[in-house]
């Protein structure tokens, strides 16, 4: 283990951080659809991830929802990655191949739009 750094302890922060953040975005875009009367919504113009983000960094009520799934979405994602990194610095061959599958799974499963 590298000094006090604990793997546990990180993935569960950056597990409870993403959630959070992905939560709460997706409470503003709705409390700013609630705060508009509940007005037709507009859609984001596409359907991939940077669609979501460009609409959620506009301001949209809608995409800022999306923004809060994107992020939902990437927190696992991220720990997987961080997993990667970790098993990296610690040697861990066998883990680092392990993970590195699990983590390509993970982007092919969500660039493809395909599963299981």
């Amino acid at each position: 283990m590298i000094g006090s750094l604990d793997i546990n302890r990180l993935v569960a922060l950056s597990l409870r951080t993403g959630v959070s953040i992905g939560a709460i975005l997706s409470l503003v875009g709705l409390g700013a659809w609630a705060a508009d009367g509940f007005n037709a919504a507009s859609f984001a113009p596409t359907s991939d991830i940077y669609g979501a983000i460009v609409s959620g960094l506009s301001g949209s009520r809608t995409g800022i929802v999306y923004l809060g799934v994107v992020v939902l979405i990437a927190t696992p994602i991220f720990r997987v990655a961080l997993s990667v990194a970790y098993f990296g610095v610690e040697r861990d061959k066998r883990y680092v191949a392990v993970t590195l599958l699990v983590l390509a799974m993970l982007i092919f499963a969500l660039v493809s739009g395909k599963a299981g």
